[in-house]
C-alpha cells in the first residue's frame, strides 16, 4: 500500500528529497558547514596569531615574484588603508581576522621594498683587471691552501697610475669583494689591514637557465659586488687600525681557527673550526658531498643543534655549582640565573661563529626559552618561534629566499607540532627507571631525526637537486656523538685556549669528528643514499610550504587537509615539462635532453658551471655524451658536418656546429655559414653557437647576440609549436638584474699578468 501510494508521486517531488538536492538542504548544509568552521576556528583561536609571519612571507613572495619593481605607492596605500580598517573592524571576529591578515600581508610586501630601496646598486665592474683599494674584512683559508680576502670599502683604478702615484680615475663602492690571493703571496693580512691589489673581477653569477638560482639576487642583499683572482702580491698599506667589536671579533674568530688547524691538521681540523667559528671555507668539497649525501650537512650550519648544546652545557654547569653552594641554592633562584648565564653563553658562541642567520634563528629562539624560564612558562613554544620568524622577516625580507631558513625553520616547525602530538605517548615512556629513560631517550632520538629531516628534505631537493633516504640512520649516530662529545670538548677547548692548555680537548673533539667523517662517507656510499631529483617549480615548493603550516599550526582534524598540497608539491618535479634545449649565456654550450642523459654541443669554451646546473636541474648527473658525428644518428638527433637536427613532437630543430659558423662573419648568406636553399625547410627554430646574421630568415634564432642580450635561453618543442624562454624575461627588470649589454663595463688597461 504504502510502497505504490510512493510510486504514484510525481517524480520532480521524489528527486530533490532522494538527492538531498533541495535549496533549503542546501542552505542548511552550508550553515552546518560554516558553524562547524567557527566552532573549529574559536577552539583554535589561540592559534591564529601564528599565522602572522607565514602571511607577513606571502607579501614578500608576491614582491619577489614580480617582473618589474613596483612604485613605492604600491606597498604603502595597503598599509594605510588597512590600518584604519582593522581598528573599525574589531567588532567583528571574521572581518578583523580577514583584515588583519591582508594587512599582514601588506606589510610584508612593503617590508621587502623597503629593503630593497635601502640597497646600493651593483656596480658595473671592468672588463681588464682593477687596481683595488679596500680594508680587509674577513681572511679564509681554501681547501686548496690558498687565501681568500674580503675587501671592504673598495675603491677601484679606471686608468694605469702614473709613475709614483695613483689614478685620479676612481670608482667607490660600499659593497664587498671577494679576491683569492696567489698561491706564492706571502705578506701576512689581519682584519682591517688597508690593502692595495691588482685583480681580475668578475660580477656575481647570472641564473645559468631560466628559473634557476639567481646569484646576482643574492649578491645585492648580501652587500657583496662580485669576486676575483689577484694578479699581483697584496700590498700592505696600512696595518689594522680599528679597535671596534666586529673587527676584533674577526680577528678572534681567526685566531681560534687557526689554533685549531694547527693542532688538527687536515678536514676533521677544518670540521672543527666550522663548528667553534663558522669559518668552514677549508672543508674540502668531497667532504662537504659526503655530509650532503648522508643527511649530515646540518652539522656543517652552526644553529639550533650546536647553540642548544652549548647552551646546555652551560645550564648544566651553572645550576650543578650553584646547587653544590648550600648558601646559594637555598636564597638564589638557581634555575633563573643558570638560564641567564646559559643564555649569555649561547650568545658569546653565535658571536664567535659570525651570527649567520641559522644562528640568528636559533639565538631568537633561545631567547624567547629563556624568558620563558624566567617567568615560568614553557621554555619552546610555536609562538616562540612564530615571534623569531616575524622579527627575521621584517628585518631582512630576503632571507626568506635562503634555503637555510627554508630548511631551518621547517625542521623546527615540524618538531614543535611533533612533539605537541606525541605528547601523551612520551609521557607513557618516560619513567624512574634507567629503561624507561634509555627508551624515551631512542625515542626521540629516531623521532627527531625523522621529523627534521622529513621536513626539510623538499627543500634539499628543490635547492640542491637531491634527496637522501638515509639520514635518519647516519643523525641516530652522529648526532650523540656531536651532541655529547664533539662540542662539549670543543666547549672545554675555547675555555682553555687562552691559557694554552687546548691541546688535549682539541685531540678529543677530533677523535669524535673522525668518526662522524668515517660515518659520513660510509652512508654516502650506500646504494641509493642520494638520488637525483628534477627541479620543482617555485608552486611546488609554495604548495609544500603551505601544507606544512597548514598540518602544523592546527590541532583540529582539518589539519590533515594539508596532505593534498603537500603531496601535490612533492609530485610537482614531475609535473613540468623539461625544455628539449638549453643554450648558456655565451653560446658556448646547447645541450638536448634525452631520457638518459645530456648531448651536448660545447663548442671549446664551455661553462663547468652551467652544465652542472643544466646537470642538477634535469636530475642527469651522468657525464654528456657528445653530438653524434656525421651519419651516426643518436634518438631523434642526426649529424652532417655543417649542422645538427633534431626532431620531436612534430618539429625540428637546426643546431649550427662551431666550426662552421664563424664568429665576426659580416656576409648575411645562408651559403657561406655552410647552409644551402631549402636547408631551412620545415625548420621550427634555428640555434647557432656564433652570429648567424642572414641565416634561415624568418624562422626563431639564437644565437650569440641572442644570449647576450636576453641570457640563456631555454627551448620547448611541442605539437602546438615552438616556446622560447630566456632567463630575461623569467628575472624581468628588477634592480638587482643588470639593464642589458647597453652597460658596458669601464675599460682599463691590460695588467702585466694578461
Amino acid at each position: 500500500m504504502h510502497g505504490s501510494a510512493l510510486l504514484r508521486r510525481p517524480l520532480g517531488r521524489r528527486l530533490p528529497s532522494a538527492l538531498g538536492a533541495s535549496p533549503g538542504a542546501i542552505g542548511r548544509a552550508a550553515r552546518r558547514g560554516w558553524a562547524s568552521i567557527r566552532i573549529g576556528l574559536e577552539a583554535d583561536r589561540d592559534r591564529l596569531v601564528l599565522w602572522l609571519a607565514p602571511l607577513v612571507g606571502t607579501g614578500i613572495v608576491l614582491y619577489f615574484a614580480l617582473r618589474s619593481e613596483p612604485s613605492l605607492r604600491a606597498g604603502l596605500i595597503p598599509v594605510l588603508v588597512l590600518l584604519p580598517l582593522l581598528g573599525l573592524a574589531r567588532r567583528n571576529r571574521i572581518a578583523h581576522a580577514l583584515v588583519a591578515a591582508l594587512l599582514a600581508v601588506s606589510v610584508g610586501f612593503l617590508a621587502a621594498q623597503l629593503s630593497t630601496l635601502h640597497r646600493s646598486p651593483l656596480p658595473v665592474l671592468p672588463r681588464k683587471a682593477a687596481l683595488l683599494t679596500g680594508r680587509v674584512g674577513a681572511v679564509d683559508l681554501m681547501p686548496d691552501g690558498r687565501r681568500r680576502v674580503t675587501l671592504n670599502a673598495v675603491t677601484m683604478a679606471l686608468a694605469a697610475p702614473p709613475a709614483g702615484g695613483v689614478s685620479a680615475a676612481l670608482e667607490q663602492t660600499d659593497r664587498s669583494f671577494r679576491v683569492r690571493l696567489r698561491p706564492d703571496d706571502e705578506v701576512v693580512l689581519h682584519v682591517g689591514d688597508h690593502v692595495r691589489l691588482r685583480a681580475l673581477l668578475r660580477p656575481p653569477p647570472a641564473p645559468d637557465f631560466p628559473g634557476g638560482r639567481d646569484g646576482q639576487r643574492d649578491a645585492f642583499f648580501g652587500g657583496q659586488a662580485g669576486s676575483g683572482r689577484a694578479l699581483s702580491d697584496a700590498i700592505l698599506l696600512a696595518p689594522a687600525s680599528e679597535h671596534g667589536v666586529r673587527p676584533w671579533l674577526r680577528r678572534t674568530r681567526e685566531a681560534v681557527a687557526a689554533r685549531i688547524l694547527q693542532i688538527l691538521p687536515g678536514p676533521r681540523g677544518a670540521v672543527a673550526a666550522t663548528m667553534l667559528t663558522g669559518l668552514g671555507a677549508s672543508i674540502p668539497q668531497s667532504d662537504r658531498d659526503a655530509f650532503a649525501a648522508s643527511g649530515l650537512a646540518h652539522l656543517l650550519a652552526v644553529a639550533g643543534l650546536h647553540l642548544g648544546v652549548v647552551m646546555m652545557f652551560g645550564l648544566a654547569i651553572v645550576r650543578f655549582g650553584l646547587a653544590s653552594w648550600e648558601w646559594a641554592a637555598l636564597r638564589l633562584p638557581c634555575r633563573q640565573i643558570a638560564a641567564v648565564c646559559a643564555l649569555v653563553l649561547g650568545a658569546g658562541y653565535m658571536l664567535l661563529t659570525g651570527l649567520h642567520l641559522p644562528g640568528l634563528r636559533s639565538l631568537a629562539m633561545a631567547s624567547v626559552a629563556a624568558l620563558g624560564l624566567l617567568i615560568g612558562r614553557r621554555a619552546v613554544s610555536m609562538r616562540g618561534l612564530g615571534f623569531a620568524a616575524l622579527l627575521i622577516l621584517l628585518a631582512s625580507p630576503a632571507t626568506l629566499l635562503d634555503v637555510g631558513f627554508q630548511m631551518s625553520f621547517a625542521a623546527v616547525l615540524a618538531l614543535l607540532a611533533g612533539y605537541e602530538a606525541v605528547r601523551p605517548l612520551s609521557r607513557r615512556l618516560h619513567g624512574p627507571h634507567w629503561r624507561g629513560k634509555l627508551a624515551l631517550y631512542a625515542f626521540q632520538l629516531v623521532f627527531t631525526s625523522l621529523l627534521a629531516g622529513s621536513a626539510s628534505l623538499p627543500y634539499a631537493a628543490f635547492h640542491f637537486g637531491r634527496v637522501q633516504f638515509y639520514f635518519v640512520l647516519a643523525n641516530l649516530l652522529a648526532v650523540p656523538i656531536t651532541a655529547f662529545w664533539v662540542l662539549p670538548q670543543g666547549m672545554l677547548a675555547l675555555l682553555a685556549m687562552p691559557f694554552g692548555l687546548d691541546w688535549p680537548f682539541l685531540r678529543a673533539m677530533g677523535g669524535g669528528i673522525d668518526l662522524i667523517l668515517l660515518l659520513a662517507h660510509g652512508v654516502a656510499a650506500l646504494p641509493a643514499a642520494s638520488l637525483p631529483v628534477p627541479l620543482a617549480p617555485v608552486w611546488g615548493l609554495l604548495a609544500v610550504s603551505f601544507g606544512l603550516i597548514w598540518l602544523c599550526l592546527w590541532r583540529r582534524r582539518w589539519r590533515f587537509l594539508a596532505v593534498l598540497p603537500i603531496v601535490f608539491g612533492c609530485a610537482s618535479p614531475w609535473m613540468r615539462a623539461e625544455p628539449d634545449l638549453l643554450v648558456s649565456s655565451d653560446a658556448g654550450l646547447i645541450a638536448v635532453r634525452e631520457p638518459g642523459a645530456l648531448l651536448l654541443e660545447a663548442g671549446g669554451r664551455g661553462d663547468p658551471m652551467a652544465l652542472s646546473d643544466w646537470q642538477k636541474a634535469l636530475a642527469r648527473p651522468a657525464p654528456p655524451v657528445p653530438l653524434p658525428d656525421s651519419g651516426t644518428p643518436a634518438a631523434d638527433v642526426t649529424c652532417n658536418p655543417v649542422a645538427c637536427l633534431l626532431q620531436r613532437s612534430g618539429r625540428t630543430a637546426l643546431l649550427m656546429q662551431p666550426s662552421h659558423d664563424k664568429p665576426g662573419d659580416d656576409d648575411e648568406t645562408t651559403e657561406e655559414s655552410g647552409l644551402e636553399p631549402g636547408d631551412c625547410d620545415d625548420v621550427s627554430v634555428f640555434v647557432s653557437p656564433s652570429p648567424s646574421r642572414g641565416a634561415c630568415p624568418g624562422i626563431p634564432r639564437i644565437d650569440r647576440f641572442t644570449v647576450w642580450r636576453e641570457g640563456p635561453q631555454a627551448v620547448w618543442l611541442a605539437p602546438g609549436g615552438v616556446r622560447i624562454w630566456s632567463a630575461r624575461k623569467d628575472r624581468g627588470r628588477r634592480p638587482w638584474v643588470p639593464l642589458g649589454p647597453g652597460r658596458p663595463g669601464p675599460a682599463l688597461p691590460m695588467a702585466k699578468a694578461e
